[in-house]
C-alpha cells in the first residue's frame, strides 16, 4: 500500500507507523489511515527530537 501522508515503513514484511514530525514508532502494522500522523509530545509541543533522514 503506497502512502501520501503517513510515513510508514516496512521492514521483513512488518510495517511500522512514524510521527510525521520527529519519526519515532507510533504504531505496528500496515494498515492505518492515510493523513499525517504525530506522537503525543509533538502534539503537546514538548518534544525535542527531530525527524532523522536516512542517507
Amino acid at each position: 500500500m503506497d502512502y501520501e501522508h503517513a510515513i510508514v515503513k516496512v521492514e521483513e514484511g512488518i510495517g511500522t507507523l512514524l510521527c510525521n514530525n520527529c519519526g519515532i514508532v507510533i504504531a505496528k502494522g500496515t494498515k492505518h489511515e492515510d493523513r499525517e500522523h504525530y506522537c503525543t509530545m509533538c502534539m503537546s509541543g514538548n518534544c525535542k527530537a527531530k525527524f532523522k533522514t536516512e542517507k
